[in-house]
This record gives structure tokens, sequence and C-alpha cells, in this order.
């Protein structure tokens, strides 16, 4: 396989153990990330409040997004 398509494609075919387990050895293979940018943080909101404020480069928390997370939940 040479192009990410073609990864993609193949990586669709899988049952669902081995997709997990694909998961797994990628995400193993990730480089660290600082721990500074790693999560989401606590920040001060108007009146008191606390406001979850997404880590940089995260995606946007728009209803599609937040729909597609709580599908691919365990």
């Amino acid at each position: 396989m040479s192009t990410l398509l073609e990864i993609e494609a193949a990586s669709e075919a899988l049952p669902p153990e081995q997709k997990e387990e694909l998961v797994r050895f990628l995400t193993a293979r990730l480089r660290p990330v600082e721990k500074s940018a790693r999560g989401a943080r606590l920040v001060a909101g108007p009146n008191g409040t606390l406001l979850l404020e997404a880590p940089p480069g995260a995606p946007p928390m728009t209803t599609e997004t937040v729909k597609q997370m709580l599908e691919d939940f365990p």
C-alpha cells in the first residue's frame, strides 16, 4: 500500500477487534506532545464561572463533532 487512501480502505475492511489493535499500534507510535499543550484546561469565565478551554489545534466543538465523539465513545 502506498497511499493513505489505500490504507484507509484496507483498514475499513478489518473486523472491529483488528481496528482497535491498529489504533493502539498507531497511537503507541505517535510522538509525545508537550505537557502544556496536551489537554484541555479550566479557565476563569464571567461571573466566577469556570470554562473548559480546548488545547491548541483541537477541532471546533460543533454539534457534528460532538455527535461523532459520542458515536466513537466506547
